[in-house]
């Protein structure tokens, strides 16, 4: 075994995924992953030796990566990232990304930082598809099942990561996959770890200890969920049908963390608005609302933060005009979370919200 991590969880979880590899569905997986790698190196290459990126090529990458299964209108996922970043620069930022002239967590952070609209998870996804010796994906279940497993060092509790960190995580993949080839199995690559990993979080590693144990490292680092959150709250929106949006200025001096649209037959546009309250101040954030609810189309506004910020928001809140009190709701951020891990109590989540008019 390895010392950077829980020696007798990795036990466990190798012993798991010997069970699941002697499964019918493994040799389906093994199959779905290399349909996956050809399909993107020969887009790739494609895109590459004919200097061409149109918006069907780059709809087509999109709508492939399991981060984007997420997303019920993936046609409107796709639309979304070229109408914000524009398709000039989504050719560039892609060549940058997937030409192997500079460092992975180089060409990571660059295009995290420069592309709206497509998160950790994408790209990562990216990368380990076309490159899956080296680049790994980081996303929601792989951090977490590093954190079951007690991966030492590993910033599982970041849902953004820099180039260092994302070099650091593809260290210990690297650690896995020579502990995976010496239990027996061939061509591990980082893909095949991910695999691994998904089978450790939805088996063994989605349990209460290890959301504490996250939770526990974001209140001790400091780290901001802000992020993470908002991408799963557009997520769960377009799940329900909504067009969902980020970063989205609705009103003159107000831009809010997410918007749920919908058309109904006889109101017409009727949207949702949802603040995230990781940090800051709380009356900034009533301000912001209150300029918000000046658009018409606005239903509710929806607060998202921890039980004790809710509590001293609510406070706030009780002070201001009947009109403002009505259309404010809370979701706590638990809730959110529940909702993202199971499609089942999206709906009692919602339910909870009360989102219909009073």
């Amino acid at each position: 075994m390895n010392s950077q991590f829980n020696t007798q969880k990795l036990k466990k979880a190798l012993e798991k995924f010997k069970k699941y590899s002697k499964e019918e569905r493994f040799l389906k997986d093994v199959k779905e992953r290399t349909r996956r790698k050809n399909f993107f190196k020969s887009l790739i290459e494609d895109v590459l030796n004919r200097n061409m990126l149109d918006e069907l090529v780059f709809g087509g990458m999109i709508k492939n990566l399991w981060s984007a299964m997420l997303w019920s209108n993936k046609d409107y996922l796709v639309n979304n990232i070229i109408v914000h970043n524009g398709l000039e620069k989504l050719k560039k930022e892609i060549y940058g990304l997937i030409e192997k002239n500079k460092p992975i967590g180089e060409r990571y952070e660059r295009f995290v930082n420069s592309v709206k609209y497509m998160g950790p998870s994408m790209v990562t996804e990216i990368l380990c598809h076309l490159e899956p010796q080296s680049a790994g994906i980081w996303n929601d279940k792989a951090r977490k099942a590093l954190a079951w497993l007690e991966a030492k060092g590993v910033p599982y509790e970041k849902y953004k990561i820099n180039s260092e960190e994302y070099e650091r995580f593809n260290q210990f993949l690297n650690v896995l996959a020579k502990i995976l080839e010496n239990d027996g199995y061939k061509e591990v690559d980082f893909l095949f770890v991910d695999y691994f990993l998904w089978e450790i979080y939805n088996d063994i590693a989605q349990y209460r200890e290890t959301e504490k144990k996250i939770e526990e490292r974001i209140i001790r680092s400091g780290a901001s969920r802000h992020d993470e959150i908002k991408e799963k709250i557009a997520q769960i929106g377009s799940w329900l049908g909504f067009e969902a949006e980020t970063e989205k200025q609705v009103a003159i001096g107000s831009r809010v963390d997410d918007v749920w649209r919908a058309r109904i037959a006889n109101l017409g546009a009727v949207s949702y608005l949802f603040e995230v309250q990781d940090k800051g101040s709380i009356s900034n954030l009533i301000v912001n609302l209150q300029k918000a609810q000046k658009n018409p189309t606005v239903q509710k506004l929806i607060i998202v933060s921890d039980k004790k910020q809710i509590e001293r928001i609510k406070k706030e809140v009780g002070e201001m005009p009947e009109s403002f009190r009505k259309a404010v709701v809370f979701w706590d951020i638990e809730q959110v979370e529940r909702a993202h891990q199971n499609l089942e109590q999206v709906i009692e989540a919602i339910a909870d919200l009360n989102l219909a008019e009073d």
